[in-house]
């Protein structure tokens, strides 16, 4: 799997450059295929498993390097042709050294780390782009900066940071929101749309945000005519996915029977490399909501492959599971497990080099934040026929009075209701679990730990974290399920692109709630690449008791591991409310039951940490 790692230090001290050296043959020796990327003066940087599309672009006269995949913007966002891959040329690497890396924000997107070596200022930025899944932190080790993607590249540098506490509580009653504060001490991240700057000894200057959901360039240039907005959505999203299949002659594709995924399919019947596409979709057997039907509407538009996986709920015995591969962050076994097995097989049998997937969809299209329909129609119209029949439609699919829907709209609009924490109810429904004083702990603390979104200088309110989607969450790149230095095929989520992201943001939310329905705005817009009984579908199955069953044959290992592990011995969890949930029926409640699994994948990160 595609990995970087890039050492910071002071060129002027001969111990430092010989511990560089040093710890470059100990990387190189460990296997992995590593190579130079970039070889200057106190910065190098290396990677590992590069390819065609995961791999190295330079700027002229070693004023730095790209890493991982990276493709130019267009102005025009009509035109649905596959972007151009990065070349930096000498125009385009002074504006990126006279604007410390911002004109990346602007001018490019992709999945992509950055490194900008300034000679002039005496500065290395390190950009992280906002809608990748590349992950990208740094710490200080033997007098040098390391700035790397994986983990397991620092254990073989014999690095192992130990476990932050708040940052554990900060999970427990947050969830999976991406926050500041390090999940290891002396270890930090540099989030998406950030940039961090080091001075020429490889020491830490600052971090920017140069990219925010709500703020970035344009962001105030609405797209109000539907018409208009359905022409630019079709064209926006078909011209990503097609550039991130460019390079593939063989891939997967996710195949839910969802709207999201029939429009990525979709999209990807009309790359211009006709790549050879294998459908795939998970299914439980006998159960109540089976997702088949709906996705071979889908696979047999194209005449696709489909593969049709069954899930085992009774296979799921945690148990067994060998520990993950390190990670910075808790990662859900249950997931990975289910996941990343069946990717390689799959990729290994087709031959495939990519998964491509829907997620991001749901956000992007509005599916989760069309309650906010209302209020956009409001400050564009004001209460009037047209903000009445907006909000008649909402109560309707919320089974509200469109009273009551209205009432709220007006108070978030024109009293600012909510906006402080709209998100605490959620959360507090998803930490049942956690003790009193590990929630204080967290409100006392909750300006220090948040994201960069969330902070004082740049707060995203609810409404544009449920826009965000997985961006508002950590990046999830590697396969846990096997080691960093393994083969696994690499998936991408189109519909969370930054361009995506961008114009489907300047779209306001009651133009995507069209003729009243959710997703409305997709629907017109891809209406000739996905299934007309897709289309009119209105729900998604779920298989409800997949995971009930799996916590229930799995309820005397979870007694063992959270009742006796760390969380309760440091009073994160309530031990009597856990107990209760795990003596009496632990899937009574759907909520329970997913707070359940995430405390077990943090406690299981927790005695890797410390293993």
């Amino acid at each position: 799997m595609f990995r970087f790692m890039t050492l910071l230090w002071n060129a002027r001290s001969p111990d430092l450059s010989a511990t560089a050296e040093t710890l470059q043959r100990q990387l190189q020796l460990a296997g992995g295929g590593w190579c130079e990327a970039l070889a200057a003066r106190g910065i190098l940087v290396l990677v590992a498993d590069r390819s065609q599309y995961l791999g190295v672009c330079s700027l002229c006269d070693q004023a730095g390097v790209v890493v991982g995949e990276v493709f130019a913007r267009r102005n025009d966002s009509d035109n649905a042709a596959p972007a151009d891959a990065a070349k930096f040329n000498r125009l385009e690497t002074l504006e990126a050294l006279k604007t410390e890396g911002r004109s990346l924000a602007r001018n490019f997107w992709g999945n992509f780390v950055a490194f900008i070596v300034d000679e002039a200022r005496g500065a290395r930025y390190v950009y992280n782009d906002p809608s990748g899944t590349l992950p990208c932190y740094y710490t200080r080790h033997r007098g040098l900066q390391l700035v790397f993607s994986s983990l397991s590249d620092c254990r073989e540098l014999g690095l192992k940071p130990q476990v932050n506490w708040a940052f554990v509580r900060a999970r427990a009653v947050n969830g999976l929101l991406d926050l500041d504060t390090p999940s290891l001490l002396g270890v930090s991240a540099i989030h998406r749309g950030e940039c961090a700057r080091f001075d020429v000894q490889g020491e830490f200057v600052s971090k920017l945000v140069y990219w925010h959901p709500s703020k970035f360039e344009g962001a105030s240039d609405l797209i109000v005519n539907p018409g208009a907005a359905a022409k630019s959505m079709r064209a926006t999203v078909s011209s990503c996915v097609q550039s991130l299949a460019a390079h593939h002659s063989s891939l997967l594709a996710q195949t839910s029977g969802g709207l999201d995924s029939s429009v990525v399919l979709g999209c990807l019947g009309e790359a211009p490399n006709k790549p050879r596409i294998t459908c795939y979709t998970d299914y439980v057997r006998d159960s109540v909501c089976d997702e088949r039907r709906w996705a071979r509407y889908a696979s047999q538009r194209g005449g696709y492959r489909h593969v049709e996986l069954c899930r085992d709920p009774r296979a799921m015995i945690f148990k067994d599971l060998p520990a993950l591969a390190p990670t910075m962050e808790p990662a859900c076994y249950f997931t990975h497990w289910q996941r990343g097995p069946k990717d390689r097989a799959l990729a290994e049998e087709f031959d495939a080099t990519v998964v491509f997937s829907g997620d991001g969809g749901d956000s992007s299209f509005c599916s989760t934040s069309f309650v906010y329909a209302v209020d956009h129609s409001l400050k564009r119209h004001g209460i009037g026929l047209r903000t009445l029949r907006t909000a008649l439609r909402v109560a309707s699919r919320r089974d509200r009075t469109v009273w009551s829907v209205l009432a709220k709209s007006l108070g978030r609009v024109m009293l600012g209701a909510g906006r402080r924490d709209e998100g605490r109810g959620r959360r507090s429904a998803l930490s049942s679990l956690v003790s009193t004083d590990a929630k204080e702990f967290v409100r006392r603390d909750q300006g220090k730990g948040r994201s960069s979104f969330l902070r004082s200088d740049g707060r995203a309110t609810q409404e544009t974290l449920l826009r965000m989607g997985t961006l508002a969450f950590p990046p999830s790149f590697y396969d846990l399920s096997t080691s960093a230095q393994s083969r696994a095929p690499y998936t991408v989520s189109p519909l969370s692109a930054q361009p995506v992201y961008e114009l489907c943001a300047r779209i306001p939310v009651d133009i995507h709630f069209d003729a009243g329905r959710i997703r409305g705005l997709a629907r017109r817009a891809f209406v000739d690449v996905v299934p007309a009984p897709i289309l009119r579908r209105q729900w998604k199955d779920r298989p409800l008791l997949f995971v009930p069953e799996v916590i229930q044959r799995n309820v005397g290992y979870l007694r063992e591991v959270l009742l006796d592990g760390a969380l309760v011995k440091e009073g994160i969890l309530d031990q009597a409310r856990l107990e209760l949930a795990l003596r009496t029926d632990p899937t009574r409640s759907a909520a329970i039951g997913a707070e359940i699994v995430n405390h077990l994948d943090l406690e299981l990160w927790i005695r890797d940490c410390r293993g």
